[in-house]
C-alpha cells in the first residue's frame, strides 16, 4: 500500500518543493485586520512580511480545522493510500488536535498521526526525511518509527533580530523593548518539549550565532554533521552569514535552506535565523 505523508503549511517548505515530492500539506491561516489569508496559498512571504512591517497591530493565526483534515484524509484513502501526518508541535496549536478529531471522524486505522513537538524548519526537516525514508520503501511501521526518533532527538534555535514583534504581542513592554534595543539584546528561542522558550540572551547578532553555533558544536565534537537545516525569516544575509560560520567550523554533508513563512513570522518577525539539527 502507498504511504502519503502529510503535513501543515507551518513545516515552512515551499510548497512547489513539497508537490515535488508528493508531500501535501494543509494550511493554516493568517488574519490581517478584516482580511483572512491563506498561508502559503494567496499570501506569499514577501507579501506578508511587508504588510507586518507596515501593521501596527500583529496578525493573529488559526489552526486547521478538522473538516479540512477530513477532507484530505478521505482523499488519500480514496486513492488507496495509507496516511502518514506529521504536524507542528499540539503545545503551540490545535492543528494537530484537528487532525486527531478528523481522524476520529473517518473511523480509519491506516491514519497515523505524529505530534512533531516542534514547528517551523525543524518540522520542515523532518518531513523531508520522513518522505525521503518512504521513497526508500520502509514500511509504514518503519516509517513512523523514524519520524518519532526524529521528533525525540530534535533541536531547533533561532535568534530574534527584533522586538518589535514581542512588544506588539503584548510579550514585552515598552521600556523593556527600548532596553533591549539600546543593549542590541538578541533573543535566542528554542523548542523544548513542544513549547518555545527563551535559551539565551546574547548581545548583538555575532554573539547570538556563535552562541548557536557552540550548541551544535556540543552535539557533534567531531565536527562532522550529515544533514541539518538554517532558516531566516525574510533576511537572507543573516542566512548566509550563519551559513558562512557552520561551514568554517563543521563538514556538513546537508544544508537544508528554509524560509520562516507567515504564521511562524508572525511571531518571530522579521530578520529571525536559526539552525535545526538531530542531537546524537
Amino acid at each position: 500500500m502507498k504511504i502519503k505523508l502529510i503535513t501543515d503549511s507551518t513545516c515552512d517548505i515551499a510548497p512547489q518543493v513539497l508537490a515535488s515530492k508528493g508531500i501535501q500539506f494543509v494550511p493554516l491561516k493568517v488574519l490581517f485586520k478584516d482580511k483572512e489569508y491563506v498561508d502559503k496559498i494567496d499570501l506569499t512571504n514577501p507579501e506578508f512580511y511587508e504588510m507586518m512591517r507596515n501593521s501596527k497591530e500583529l496578525p493573529t493565526t488559526s489552526q486547521v480545522n478538522p473538516g479540512e483534515f477530513y477532507d484530505v484524509f478521505e482523499s488519500a484513502l480514496k486513492e488507496g493510500s495509507e496516511v502518514v501526518g506529521l504536524f507542528l508541535s499540539s503545545e503551540l496549536s490545535g492543528t494537530y488536535n484537528s487532525a486527531v478529531i478528523a481522524k476520529e471522524m473517518l473511523g480509519s486505522d491506516k491514519i497515523h498521526l505524529i505530534d512533531s513537538r516542534s514547528v517551523s524548519f525543524a518540522l520542515g526537516l523532518m518531513v523531508l526525511k520522513t518522505q525521503q525514508k518512504i521513497d526508500d520503501g520502509a514500511s509504514v511501521s518503519e516509517v513512523i518509527q523514524f519520524a518519532s526518533e526524529m521528533c525525540a532527538n530534535s533541536q531547533l534555535y533561532g535568534m530574534l533580530d527584533t522586538l518589535e514583534n514581542l512588544k506588539k504581542g503584548g510579550r514585552l513592554s515598552s521600556g523593556t523593548a527600548m532596553i533591549g534595543k539600546m543593549l542590541n539584546l538578541k533573543p535566542i528561542i528554542e523548542v523544548k518539549e513542544g513549547r518555545v522558550n527563551v535559551a539565551e540572551k546574547a548581545r548583538g547578532s555575532r554573539k547570538g550565532l556563535a552562541w548557536m553555533i557552540d550548541q551544535l558544536a556540543a552535539s557533534y565534537p567531531d565536527g562532522q554533521i550529515d544533514e541539518l537545516a538554517i532558516a531566516h525569516a525574510n533576511d537572507l544575509e543573516n542566512l548566509k552569514d550563519i551559513k558562512a560560520l557552520l561551514l568554517e567550523k563543521f563538514n556538513i554533508g546537508t544544508i537544508h535552506e528554509i524560509e520562516i513563512g507567515s504564521v511562524v513570522g508572525t511571531h518571530t518577525g522579521q530578520g529571525a535565523v536559526g539552525v535545526t539539527y538531530f542531537k546524537k
